[in-house]
């Protein structure tokens, strides 16, 4: 198990650090943008609060894991697992809805269709871009005290136990899945799932359809259009694998069905999300991408100067 325990944790190492980086870039671009123009795309104020909350969870993630590690029976340890593994759950609630704001905001944007509610909100969705937001927020805030009261009960049960004598796993939090709490943060998990699958799936049929009308035209910039719609396609597919194995795995936890051995797995694939999405949201997006070239150019100049 040792070694394996050592594989996991180099792997969410680099996960780590990649995540970590992309984020960092999008948030460094963004914000120096805004104290330039004084101003934002709704497309980067979203992209910018998604990068700030994955920042912290990709933090929040390796800290739970560390602390994991830990030798059982070491009260000082129990006693920060508890809050860091609560903050862990409001950042996946929050990530899950900021995720499903820029979902919701490609497809309105980009996608055709003519139901008068579509259009109300192809209208005014970049009005309603601030108020999202913060009402993402709230409904994360409140969605997690249900679930912290459903640990710390738990919690505060085991360390009864303990005090009668059975000092076995004092350190790992259970969660009452009989709870009610338990039950109403579960749906806090699933709404935003749901509505992400659907503004998702709506919007690739969008460009699926655009796309095909797009290859009967003569027009010159038919091929351009298309491959462009293709990409975008392509870029969908990929960010509703890394979501939806995002939240098989954080479902896989919340509902203890990991033995120690899938956890570690749960705990890479939670990890990948954040960091690997990132990536591509940096490779999709012209200034982030340019700023990214740009940065490893000049690491790659300071790597070769270092050895020379």
């Amino acid at each position: 198990m040792f070694p394996v325990i050592i594989i996991v944790l180099i792997i969410l190492g680099i996960e780590f650090i990649t995540g970590i980086i992309a984020n960092g870039l999008m948030i460094i671009v963004n914000f120096s943008e805004w104290i330039r123009n004084r101003e934002l795309t709704c497309c980067d104020i979203i992209l910018t609060n998604l990068s700030i909350s994955r920042f912290f969870l990709q933090c929040t993630i390796i800290i739970n894991n560390i602390l994991f590690q830990l030798p059982e029976g070491i009260d000082e340890w129990c006693a920060m697992l508890r809050p860091s593994t609560a903050f862990w759950m409001f950042l996946n609630t929050l990530n899950l809805w900021f995720a499903t704001l820029l979902s919701v905001f490609y497809c309105v944007k980009i996608a055709n269709f003519s139901q008068p509610l579509f259009l109300w909100l192809k209208q005014r969705i970049s009005g309603l871009v601030p108020q999202l937001l913060m009402g993402s927020f709230l409904v994360s805030l409140v969605t997690c005290f249900p679930s912290i009261n459903a640990i710390e009960s738990k919690y505060i049960d085991h360390s009864m136990n303990n005090l009668s004598g059975n000092t076995t796993q004092e350190c790992q939090h259970k969660f009452d899945l009989s709870s009610g709490f338990f039950i109403l943060s579960m749906l806090g998990y699933c709404t935003p799932f749901i509505i992400f699958i659907i503004s998702s799936m709506l919007l690739i049929t969008s460009l699926w359809k655009h796309s095909k009308r797009m290859e009967k035209t003569t027009s010159s910039s038919r091929d351009t259009i298309t491959e462009a719609h293709v990409r975008a396609i392509k870029g969908l597919i990929t960010f509703i694998f890394f979501y939806i194995s995002y939240f098989v795995a954080l479902l896989m936890f919340l509902l203890q069905l990991s033995t120690i051995s899938s956890y570690y797995l749960w705990s890479v694939i939670m990890s990948a999300y954040p960091s690997g999405h990132s990536i591509i949201l940096i490779l999709d997006n012209l200034k982030l991408k340019r700023v990214a070239v740009r940065a490893l150019h000049y690491a790659g100049c300071r790597l070769r100067d270092a050895v020379s």
